[in-house]
């Protein structure tokens, strides 16, 4: 694994710090894991933007009125 520093805010340290201790886990494993989870979601999310851009194939939800019913 490589090494990364962080600065934060004294504020977010604080919160990070009373996280990690209610969780048992400490606070290299929570910026792991919030880091993980952040790359997972913008790549997700920049997928998702390229397939609209491209008009590619993706689930379309329609809303049915009450009136259109068969």
């Amino acid at each position: 694994m490589n090494t990364l520093m962080v600065t934060l805010p004294p504020d977010l340290k604080a919160r990070l710090e009373t996280l990690a201790a209610r969780t048992g886990q400490t606070i290299g494993e929570c910026l792991l894991v919030a880091v993980h989870e952040y790359v997972g979601n913008w790549e997700t999310h920049l997928t998702d933007i390229h397939q609209i851009d491209r008009h590619e194939a993706r689930a379309v939800l329609q809303a049915i009125t009450r009136g259109s019913l068969p």
